[in-house]
């Protein structure tokens, strides 16, 4: 039976964590998996290698897992924390021979994706014998539609739900229904959690930003209740800011739940 392996290349929120300047306990916490880079995730499974988003610190996540595979990439949506580190990508369309790489997302992320990115999105418009590109090599990535990953990785089951993110719209993904990855949320709608629920996923990797409310994150409270709903064999919390800390938010986790959930840490690996 295949299985699903997942590095947690970074699961802090926009900031990372430490914050730049902040004096708090968290952002000065000596214990190492309190130090989390933007959220993004590795997988492999059926003989595939993919990335979901890909935030700022990519480059450096990519060295410190040691990946030096990449099939395909998934962007959830287009806020920075998710998608600026696109170029990154790069590496993986130069070995082991020029290649292009697809990158994945819905439709409503499109304009995002290829207005920031022009130059690589837009590269055939913009570059030409009149007006040659002279850097190091464009990265040859090619943006496709969420709904066309199953005809190109065949082996793969991925389905999605839209989830309400602050002024926009992000990806739940769901994995051959196995995992549900429901990242940078404020809400999940009742028909979509009804569809999570009904999958008996192995595991959910879910939002949990912060204690307080927040306009376009899951908090604390919201993250647990949705939890206790859908009932994953496995819960992980992802996507925290400095008012969580690890060791805190693990104890929260184990009074309250009867089943395994716990955060996520930078480096941390799952096979489900």
């Amino acid at each position: 039976m295949d299985k699903l392996n997942i590095t947690f290349l970074g699961t802090g929120t926009s900031t990372g964590i430490p914050i730049v300047g902040c004096p708090c306990h968290i952002c000065h916490s000596s214990n190492e998996k309190d130090k989390r880079l933007r959220t993004s995730i590795f997988v492999e499974y059926k003989g595939y290698h993919f990335i979901i988003d890909t935030g700022p610190d990519l480059r450096t996540q990519l060295l410190r897992s040691n990946i030096n595979k990449c099939d395909f990439a998934i962007i959830t949506h287009g806020h920075s924390d998710h998608l600026n580190g696109i170029d990154d990508l790069r590496p993986f369309t130069f070995f082991p021979k020029r290649q292009t790489l697809p990158v994945f997302a819905h439709p409503i992320h499109k304009d995002t994706i290829t207005n920031r990115f022009d130059y690589i999105f837009k590269r055939d418009e913009i570059f030409n014998a009149k007006n040659p590109y002279l850097g190091g090599g464009l990265p040859l990535l090619n943006l496709h539609p969420i709904d066309e990953l199953n005809s190109k990785f065949s082996k793969l089951n991925m389905d999605y739900v839209m989830l309400p993110h602050g002024n926009g719209e992000t990806m739940g993904l769901i994995i051959d229904n196995k995992l549900g990855y429901l990242i940078d949320c404020h809400e999940i709608p009742a028909k979509a959690l009804q569809k999570i629920k009904s999958l008996n996923l192995e595991c959910v990797i879910i939002d949990c930003l912060q204690k307080e409310d927040h306009p376009s994150h899951l908090t604390l409270k919201q993250s647990f209740d949705y939890l206790s709903i859908i009932r994953p064999k496995k819960g992980i919390l992802i996507h925290m800011n400095h008012d969580l800390g690890h060791e805190e938010l693990e104890n929260l986790a184990k009074d309250h739940f009867d089943f395994p959930v716990a955060p996520a840490f930078d480096q941390m690996r799952i096979c489900i």
